[in-house]
């Protein structure tokens, strides 16, 4: 969902400013005073000896083992899974920085959002409240039946919605319109000639947050006969259920420390799990897993890490599970399955056997394709022409190096060779190589004096600055994040203290290769820089610069002389001269 919050580069700036990295670093990492800088052990990577490195002042951060880096809001997007939008207004929010809407339109649906989410936090009191009441007595045998003690009620948010068809309604219609309490899908009115009652009656009920713990909806599971078995909250501007998942705000940390996340199907199924430990299970909202779920999953997932699928032990359960393999192997999501006993699901297994038979389960999920093939027959002619049906799915695979593997282990299973698996695929194997770490090949690639030109921009005096911007070819830097770099300091604020240039600098660039990439150099310990190591590095770069637009002018002279065109050759060894004398007179 696209933030109706202004992004724009004064806005982030600001919340820049006010933010205290070594505050918010320091909620995960322990650090102590290195010099001007701090150090720690990296959160994202095992290690023994510190190597990860906070720069307070110009406010970014480094580790020399895994090479992560950048700012304040690359910490929480990597740390908190958040996206860029939500890492600047969750900083936002802390530091008490007031975002303008990015629109009139903006402020307005923002003004409704929060008011949704007001109502929506009175009905979740008037529920809890119901909960604890005389009317709420079945509810609560039927939580303790479950194997949910009273102290886990607050924890878990559960609420009744009593058997009554304007109780809530009446409560807050006190308060707000009729209209706010319908669009917060707490109300239903069918027609205008109808008066409006509870949309949730007669159910134990589940808050569903957003990925930053704010209230967005209701879940509600009926307490004995009654359709539907479950009902959320209709959608609207703050809730979507296609990229929505049930307890992720709860979830995500969990999830990072275990390297996976389980995804189930039910409320009690992934209440259950949380309520014997196993916190990073999310469920989705009684719809097959959405390529929005997909997405939202990647993005907070890292490296290595992968979803576990666990749903229903039945026919619908397994199509369910395809489903999702399907949609997570496209997003590029690493995927299995873990298989429960036949009949059964996640809360019957932790009811029957509690939190040791699920996590024995936990230590040998079927990998996508071993689940795919578990109902194959064994004959191989058969085996084979049901076998193919699975191409399509396997080669939809995103991740170059899993459509391989996928393919490849297919083929072994069913006796072909892979390029076989690809023609009935229809998605012939892209030849993609590895990924490359952000920046890593134009690191490679860097001409000489390149990086030491990166640290002196972010470190000289503004006259030194000027001076650069002015002789310096950026056209013939090869690095990327140098050249940005280069190119960004033209006409920066000469009474910028060095802090500020910095900022000033990476909110020009607005490029995650080239955050990291500064952070690297204003974590690390260089000389001292003096006017004279300036000129001596400079020199370097100047001297390897004329020498390559002497080389370009060389086909024009050769040229000027076999035409015998002695005045564009004057011309040109003139300039030729002036290149030379310019780097020497730097």
């Amino acid at each position: 969902m696209t933030s109706d919050i202004d992004l724009s580069r004064d806005s982030v700036a600001r919340v820049r400013e006010a933010a205290d990295i070594v505050e918010v670093v320091g909620e995960q990492v322990r650090l102590r005073r290195r010099g001007r800088t701090l150090e720690g052990l990296c959160p994202f990577h095992e290690e023994k000896t510190p190597s990860f490195s906070v720069d307070p002042d110009k406010g970014l951060y480094y580790c020399f083992g895994c090479h992560q880096g950048g700012d304040i809001f690359k910490f929480l997007m990597q740390t908190a899974r958040l996206s860029f939008a939500e890492a600047v207004e969750q900083l936002a929010r802390r530091y008490g920085v007031k975002l303008p809407p990015r629109s009139p339109d903006g402020e307005r649906r923002r003004q409704e959002s929060d008011r949704l989410r007001s109502l929506l936090e009175e009905a979740q009191a008037f529920f809890a409240a119901r909960l604890g009441s005389a009317e709420g007595a079945a509810a609560r045998r039927e939580l303790e039946r479950r194997g949910f003690d009273r102290e886990t009620w607050p924890l878990f948010g559960f609420g009744w919605a009593p058997d009554d068809w304007r109780q809530l309604t009446d409560e807050l219609g006190r308060r707000h319109p009729t209209g706010t309490l319908i669009a917060a899908g707490l109300a239903v009115q069918p027609d205008a000639r109808t008066t409006p009652y509870d949309r949730f009656r007669k159910r134990i009920t589940f808050p569903i947050r957003s990925v930053d713990g704010r209230l967005i909806a209701f879940g509600g599971r009926i307490l004995g006969d009654g359709e539907p078995k479950y009902l959320n909250s209709p959608e609207n501007p703050i809730f979507q259920k296609r990229s929505t998942l049930f307890c992720l705000d709860r979830a995500r940390r969990p999830a990072d420390q275990a390297g996976e996340l389980l995804v189930v199907e039910g409320y009690f199924d992934c209440l259950s799990l949380h309520r014997v430990g196993i916190t990073n299970a999310v469920a989705t909202l009684g719809t097959a897993l959405t390529p929005d779920h997909a997405r939202l999953l990647r993005r907070r997932l890292g490296e290595g890490d992968r979803v576990v699928l666990c749903y229903d032990a039945d026919e619908a359960g397994r199509r369910a599970a395809m489903t999702g393999i399907r949609v997570l192997l496209e997003a590029g999501v690493d995927v299995a399955v873990l298989v429960l006993p036949d009949g059964t699901d996640p809360d019957d297994v932790v009811r029957d056997g509690g939190a040791e038979a699920i996590r024995e389960l936990l230590k040998r999920p079927a990998s996508a394709l071993e689940f795919l093939l578990g109902d194959l027959p064994e004959q191989p002619e058969a085996l084979r022409r049901e076998g193919l049906k699975l191409a399509p799915l396997v080669c939809a695979a995103s991740n170059a190096a899993t459509r391989q593997n996928l393919v490849e282990e297919l083929a072994r299973r069913l006796y072909l060779r892979p390029r076989e698996i690809e023609e009935h695929g229809r998605a012939p194997a892209r030849r993609e190589g590895p990924i490359a770490p952000p920046g890593a090949a134009a690191a490679r690639s860097a001409a000489p004096g390149e990086r030491h030109l990166a640290r002196i921009l972010l470190e000289c005096s503004p006259d030194w600055r000027a001076r650069i911007v002015e002789r310096v070819h950026s056209e013939l830097i090869i690095d990327e994040r140098v050249r940005s770099l280069l190119e960004a300091a033209t006409d920066l604020p000469g009474d910028l203290a060095q802090a500020d240039a910095v900022r000033e600098l990476l909110g020009r660039c607005a490029d995650e290769r080239i955050t990291s990439f500064v952070a690297e150099l204003c974590n690390s310990d260089w000389p001292e820089l003096t006017d004279d190591s300036i000129r001596s590095q400079l020199r370097v770069l100047l001297e390897r610069q004329g020498r390559e637009l002497s080389r370009r002018l060389a086909p024009r002279i050769r040229a000027a002389e076999e035409r015998g065109d002695h005045g564009e050759l004057e011309l040109l060894l003139a300039e030729k001269a002036r290149l030379r004398q310019k780097s020497a007179d730097f």
